[in-house]
């Protein structure tokens, strides 16, 4: 499994926006200069996040984004899902509209199928043990971790 740069940046925004300490609302040019995203870009991810209900956006002077929920209750499978759609390693192991590969015989007799659900399964349910409050406390800490300047003696 392969992450899209859009699902990358969707992490890298939410992580912005549930860090401890973050304002309630932070405004899409501090979300991309903070994590390092085109604002281009950053403006797509977060139309995604917002229909998707992660966000709220709000208008004017204080405005920008904010979480819809807690960081605990949002699951690495659910941003994923957001911006990337169902995760599906081939068209016929969709879980809500498989679809027959194109050289499949049946999709009920199908060997591949069976194989390529299971995987679906254990990646979905993989990702849904990480929620954004773990990733949020991965990220402080890697900003911590960086932040610290190693000394080597020889």
């Amino acid at each position: 499994m392969k992450l899209s740069k859009k699902a990358e940046y969707a992490l890298r925004a939410l992580t912005c926006l549930g860090a401890p300490g973050a304002p309630p609302v932070v405004s899409i040019q501090e979300i991309a200069d903070q994590a390092n995203i085109p604002k281009k870009f950053l403006e797509q991810v977060l139309l995604a996040l917002k229909k998707a209900g992660l966000v709220h956006s709000s208008r004017g002077k204080a405005g920008g984004y904010s979480l819809h929920a807690a960081p605990a209750r949002v699951t690495l499978g659910d941003i994923i899902q957001a911006v990337d759609g169902p995760f599906a390693p081939l068209p016929c192991a969709d879980a809500t509209a498989p679809v027959a590969c194109p050289d499949c015989v049946s999709l009920e007799h199908c060997w591949l199928r069976g194989v390529m659900t299971e995987v679906r399964q254990a990646v979905v349910a993989d990702c849904d043990q990480f929620t954004l409050a773990d990733l949020c406390r991965r990220a402080e800490d890697g900003r911590r971790r960086a932040g610290q300047a190693l000394m080597y003696e020889i």
